[in-house]
């Protein structure tokens, strides 16, 4: 019988011994070592960031209301996913009154059917971003506390928004007012003025007559000292309306007209608009109407790029619950591309879900930008898919990043999951060997940044001191 040689054995185990620390040492390596991911992430942190859009509100434009969580979700995009879920919103005043057991006892269902929505999971980013909120998932446990750090933070609220503000990274924000969209004052320390123009496209083929009521448009001109009785008086107004912002800043014009119509904006003749704008409005035909609409919008373009501000428009999906999607179709734009190569077009939302028309645009034409915003809060898996295509066919410096939020906590949330999915896309394209992480880096500056500095003329702005 052969005995085991002694010196064979403790060889064999001194092996074995050095292989176990070894393979413990290379996980603690690797696992100490920041991915990709993890290191584009932290780069986006350290950006101060240009939010090319929002529609920040002081909480008292909502009303006298003491503001908590279920107040923040009824005027989040979650509200809407809420509805979907087949819970049913009420007033915020009537949210003033119940207590955070009725309301959980009311929407904590359908919140919980909306765990896997991206509208809930950037809402939770905020959160978390802002309050340390530890958990996935809104629960009756965790929203009590919540609630009433919420309620003290909206106490002082320019304060609270101060602070959110600087620790969310941001800079500067552009915040189009659609709900009072004839103010020209902002808080310059934080926002920069865009120039709403839905009124005056929709409000063209709505003249008054008579005791009529007075549209907006037509109100505020006559406040100010313009008589309406002409389309060249309409264009004299819109032109002091374009005058106007340009002295308070602004830095660009907003179309978010799919909400009320399509986005085929016909070239129609002078002398066909003049006619019809002194056609009664009561007799007007839905066509006439559309083309003084078209013919107006088509104005505003031309004067546009002669005032050098950039045109942003709404494509593709529509917040809310129901509207006509097909009014947001991306391709629909062409026409203006092609006949007005001077002005800058900066389109929203990724034009989901038409991504695929949305990309082609920013690759088809030199004057035509791609804005980020919204798109990863609709779906941020659809985001990673598309700006992974973009990528692929789209220069990097025609991009931009928006929050398209209410308040700073989901604007926040916003901001979160735009820099995961801008880092996840890039990190997978360093892996495949598409990309190094120097230039990663320089696509993310651009995006969250430098992009928008240059396309929207802020250089000047950013060196003033407020």
């Amino acid at each position: 019988m052969k005995t085991k040689n002694p010196r064979s054995f403790r060889g064999t185990f001194t092996a074995a011994v050095l292989f176990i620390l070894f393979t413990i040492l290379f996980i603690q390596c690797t696992q100490n070592t920041p991915s990709a991911h993890q290191k584009i992430k932290a780069f986006a942190d350290e950006i101060r960031v240009i939010n090319t859009h929002e529609h920040q509100h002081w909480p008292e434009e909502y009303g006298d209301h003491q503001f908590g969580l279920f107040h923040l979700i009824q005027t989040s995009y979650l509200s809407a996913d809420v509805v979907s879920a087949g819970g049913t919103w009420v007033d915020l005043g009537v949210l003033d009154t119940l207590s955070m057991e009725v309301l959980w006892d009311r929407y904590g269902q359908p919140l919980d059917y909306c765990r896997g929505t991206s509208y809930y999971g950037q809402l939770i980013k905020g959160f978390q971003k802002l309050y340390d909120f530890n958990d996935l998932y809104f629960t009756q446990t965790n929203v009590e506390s919540l609630n009433a750090r919420i309620e003290e933070n909206y106490s002082d609220y320019r304060s609270w928004f101060d602070e959110a503000f600087q620790r969310a990274g941001f800079q500067l924000m552009f915040v189009d007012q659609y709900w009072k969209p004839f103010n020209t004052e902002m808080d310059e320390r934080y926002f920069a003025l865009v120039f709403h123009i839905n009124p005056l496209v929709m409000q063209v083929s709505s003249r008054p007559s008579g005791g009529d009521d007075m549209p907006e448009v037509y109100k505020r001109a006559l406040d100010e000292g313009f008589n309406i009785n002409t389309l060249d008086d309409y264009l004299e107004y819109c032109n002091h309306l374009f005058k106007k912002n340009i002295e308070h800043n602004a830095v660009c014009v907003k179309n978010s007209l799919a909400y009320s119509r399509s986005l085929d904006f016909e070239k129609v003749p002078y002398e066909v608009a003049e006619e019809l704008f002194l056609k009664p409005s009561d007799r007007l035909s839905r066509e006439e109407a559309k083309q003084l609409q078209d013919y107006i919008f088509h104005w505003i373009v031309q004067k546009s790029a002669e005032y050098n501000l950039p045109v942003q428009i709404h494509t593709g999906y529509l917040a809310g619950n129901g509207n006509v999607l097909d009014n947001g179709e991306p391709r629909k734009l062409n026409n203006l591309f092609l006949q007005y190569p001077e002005t800058r077009f900066s389109l929203f939302h990724g034009g989901y879900p038409w991504t695929g028309q949305y990309a082609a645009f920013g690759k088809m034409f030199p004057n035509v930008y791609l804005d980020l915003v919204w798109l990863p809060q609709i779906s941020r898996e659809e985001a990673v898919h598309a700006l992974d295509e973009m990528f692929d066919c789209v220069p990097c410096n025609k991009f931009f990043w928006g929050g398209d939020c209410a308040f700073i906590e989901e604007a926040t949330g916003s901001l979160e999951y735009g820099k995961d999915v801008v880092a996840e896309v890039l990190a997978k394209r360093i892996e495949r060997g598409l990309l190094t992480e120097e230039v990663a880096f320089e696509m993310v500056q651009g995006i969250f940044r430098d992009n928008a500095i240059e396309v929207f003329n802020l250089e000047e702005r950013l060196d003033r001191e407020f």
